[in-house]
C-alpha cells in the first residue's frame, strides 16, 4: 500500500516515539520529529519530491537516511526499521502512548519492570500498587494514569475530521473512476463537518453496483472486509476506522443522500414534518402517504436535496446545520443564515513563525498567505516570553520582529499586522507591560499553563485578562485538545458575558485538535453580540489550511460573514480593534 505525504509524516512521528521508548539518542529522535514537520509543511507534492533527484534531501531537516526511509514507505507502504521497532514495543503501544502523563520513558520503565502490554495491564498495576513502587511514579502519578486510561478509552474509536476526510476522499477518488459510476458523495457526520468522526459513510449511484463494491473492498486502504453484498459493503481501513458504502438507484439518490447525511435527530423531525404534510419520507424517496409499501408506490420525482426540502415547504438546509437545533423551524420561515464561506475570508490573525515555535520564516509564511491564499492581511502572533517551551519572544526579540514586519510591509502588497499570542498569567495579568502591548496591531490572549485551577479561579483569570484594553482576541477559550484532553473547568456563560461587555473578540481556532470555540456555543455568543475571529493558529505554511476547519466550525455555529472579523477589509478591521481597545480602556477607567 502506497502512502501519501501526510501519512508518511505521521509514520515518522510514530517512529520518533518508538525510538524514544527504546532509549535512543536524543538527536536521532529529534531528527525524525524535524523530518516529519518538514515533510508535512513542504508545499510540493510527494510525487514531485520523489521524482526529482535529491528532492527529498533538499528539504531542510531531511537527511539521506530518513530520505531513504521515506522512499521505502512511499513505494512499499512498509519500513523495515519501523517494523523492528514495533516488534520491541508492547502490543498496545498505540493506546498506551496516548495516556496523559505517560511518556515513552515512563512506559519503558513499566514494560521493563512489570511487563505490561495493554491498557488493561496498566490499569491493573496502577490499582494494585505495583506501579507506585517504581522510581518516578508514586500514588499520585498512578491516580493521574488511571484518569488518563479512562480518557483514552472514552476517545477510542474516534478520529479527527481531517484524518477521516483524507481517508474518505481517497476512497471517493477511486470509486468515481469506476466504469458505470454516476455519482459518489461523502455522507454522515463527515458531510455535516463534525469535529470528531466515528466512521465514514459513502453513498453512490452506478449502472454497475457490483463493480463499485469490488473497487471499494479492494481499495489499498482496506485491511479488513466486514461485510459485502451487491449494493452495500463495510470495511476497516488502515487507520482502524470503519467505512460503509451504499449504492442506490439514481432516482433515490437525493433522498438517500439526505437520509445518510443525518443527523438522526434532524431526520426524525423531518420525517415527522413529512407525515403531517401527507408524505412518507425515507432513504428510498419521498412518497405519497396512501400506503406503506414503497414497492407499490411511485416516489415523487425530486432532482436534488434542495428540491426534496422544497416539497416539504423548507428552504435548503446546509448539511452543517442538520443537528436539530432549530434549523427546520428557521427553514420554514425563511430565516436560515447565509453561512460564511471561504470566499468571504480576507485574512488571518493568528499565525506562528520560526521566531517562536513555527516551522517557516516570517517571509515565507507571508508570501504563501499572499500568493497561495490571496489574503489581504495576515497577523503574526508568535508566543510571548513566558512560553519558554515554545521559544517565546522576550522584549528584545519582539521589538526586532516588529521592525522586520515594518520593513516587509514596505515591499509587499499584503498587509502584515505585528502581533503576539500573549500568555494569560495565573493571576489574569498579561505577559508583557501595557506600553509594549499598546504598540502592537493585534493581541491574542490565551491560557497555556496552570490548567488545574478551579472553575471559579479560571473564570476569574480569563475575565480579568479580557478586560485589559489591549486584549483584542481571546484565543482557544476552553483549552481543549480533541481526543487528547478536555478543556479546563470554567464558567463559559460568565466569560461570554464578560467578552460581550468588553467587546473582546472570541477566536474560533481552526487547528483540528482544538476547533475552539466549539460550534455548539457559537449561537449563544452571537446572541450576546460577540464577534469572532476564525484563525488557523498556523505553525507552518501547510497550517494555513486550518482556516477551512475553522470555517466549518463557524458554519455549524450558524455564523455569517458579518459575525467574523476576518471578513472585513483591513482598514475596517483595524478600526474595529481600535474601538475595542478604547471601549475597554474607558470601562477600566470607570471601574477605578
Amino acid at each position: 500500500m502506497k502512502l501519501d505525504k501526510k501519512s508518511i509524516a505521521q509514520f515518522l512521528e510514530e517512529m520518533a516515539l518508538l525510538l524514544e521508548f527504546q532509549g535512543e539518542n536524543v538527536f536521532k529522535i529529534r531528527a525524525f520529529q524535524a523530518a516529519a514537520r518538514a515533510l508535512a509543511a513542504h508545499p510540493d507534492p510527494l510525487e514531485k519530491l520523489l521524482q526529482e533527484p535529491g528532492g527529498l534531501e533538499s528539504i531542510k531537516g531531511i537527511g539521506k537516511s530518513i530520505g531513504k526511509i521515506i522512499r521505502e514507505l512511499a513505494e512499499t507502504g512498509r519500513c523495515q526499521e519501523y517494523e523492528e521497532l514495533r516488534a520491541k514495543a508492547p502490543r498496545g503501544f498505540d493506546d498506551l502512548i496516548r495516556v496523559p502523563n505517560l511518556g515513552p520513558k515512563k512506559l519503558k520503565t513499566l514494560v521493563d519492570h512489570l511487563k505490561i502490554e495493554t491498557l488493561d495491564d496498566l490499569e491493573t498495576v496502577c490499582r494494585n500498587g505495583e506501579a507506585a513502587k517504581l522510581p518516578g511514579f508514586g500514588e499520585r502519578t498512578c491516580e493521574k494514569l488511571l484518569a488518563g486510561i479512562q480518557q483514552v478509552r472514552r476517545f477510542s474509536g474516534q478520529w479527527l475530521f481531517p484524518i477521516a476526510l483524507h481517508q474518505a476522499q481517497a476512497l471517493v477518488d477511486v470509486l468515481t473512476n469506476v466504469k458505470g459510476t454516476r455519482r459518489v458523495e461523502i455522507a454522515g457526520s463527515l458531510r455535516r463537518k463534525k469535529e470528531v468522526i466515528r466512521d465514514i459513510d459513502i453513498l453512490a449511484s452506478s449502472r454497475d453496483p457490483v463493480a463499485l463494491i469490488e473497487a471499494f473492498v479492494g481499495h489499498p486502504l482496506v485491511t479488513e472486509i466486514v461485510a459485502r453484498g451487491e449494493t452495500k459493503a463495510s470495511v476497516i481501513l488502515s487507520t482502524g476506522m470503519q467505512a460503509d458504502l451504499r449504492v442506490v438507484d439514481a432516482n433515490s439518490f437525493p433522498a438517500a443522500l439526505q437520509y445518510f447525511t443525518g443527523s438522526k435527530e434532524h431526520n426524525t423531525k423531518l420525517r415527522g414534518r413529512a407525515k403531517k404534510l401527507g408524505f412518507k419520507l425515507n432513504e428510498y424517496g419521498l412518497f405519497p402517504e396512501e400506503g406503506s409499501d414503497e414497492s407499490t408506490l411511485k416516489p415523487i420525482a425530486v432532482k436534488d436535496e434542495a428540491d426534496l426540502y422544497a416539497h416539504l415547504g423548507l428552504s435548503f438546509i446546509p448539511p452543517e446545520l442538520r443537528e436539530d437545533l432549530g434549523e427546520i423551524e428557521a427553514a420554514e420561515i425563511g430565516e436560515l443564515p447565509e453561512l460564511v464561506s471561504i470566499d468571504d475570508y480576507r485574512g488571518t490573525l493568528h499565525c506562528h513563525t520560526n521566531w517562536s515555535d513555527g516551522v517557516d520564516s516570517l517571509e515565507n509564511l507571508v508570501e504563501a498567505a499572499h500568493k497561495e491564499w490571496h489574503f489581504s492581511f495576515i497577523g503574526i502572533c508568535d508566543h510571548s516570553r513566558s512560553a519558554t517551551y515554545a521559544n517565546g519572544l522576550d522584549l528584545d526579540r519582539l521589538h526586532a520582529q516588529r521592525d522586520a514586519i515594518k520593513k516587509l510591509n514596505r515591499s509587499l502588497p499584503i498587509r502584515i499586522l505585528a502581533g503576539v499570542e500573549c500568555d494569560i498569567l495565573p493571576d489574569g495579568s498579561l505577559d508583557y507591560p501595557d506600553e509594549v502591548l499598546e504598540d502592537l496591531d493585534v493581541v491574542v490572549v490565551s491560557v497555556h499553563s496552570h490548567f488545574q485551577m478551579s472553575a471559579a479561579e479560571m473564570t476569574k483569570r480569563i475575565c480579568k485578562a479580557i478586560s485589559h484594553p489591549c486584549a483584542d482576541i481571546l484565543g482557544h477559550l476552553t483549552g481543549r485538545l480533541l481526543l487528547m484532553r478536555d478543556g479546563y473547568e470554567l464558567d463559559l456563560d460568565e466569560i461570554l458575558d464578560a467578552a460581550a461587555a468588553n467587546k473582546t473578540i472570541i477566536e474560533i481556532n481552526g487547528d483540528p485538535h482544538r476547533l475552539d470555540l466549539d460550534w455548539r456555543y457559537c449561537k449563544a455568543a452571537k446572541e450576546r453580540g460577540i464577534r469572532f475571529a476564525v484563525n488557523p493558529d498556523a505553525h507552518s505554511i501547510a497550517g494555513l489550511s486550518n482556516i477551512v476547519y475553522g470555517l466549518n466550525t463557524a458554519r455549524k455555529g450558524w455564523l455569517t460573514r458579518h459575525d467574523i472579523v476576518n471578513c472585513l477589509q483591513v482598514d475596517e478591521l483595524l478600526e474595529l480593534l481600535a474601538n475595542g481597545r478604547s471601549h475597554r480602556a474607558k470601562r477600566k477607567s470607570a471601574s477605578r
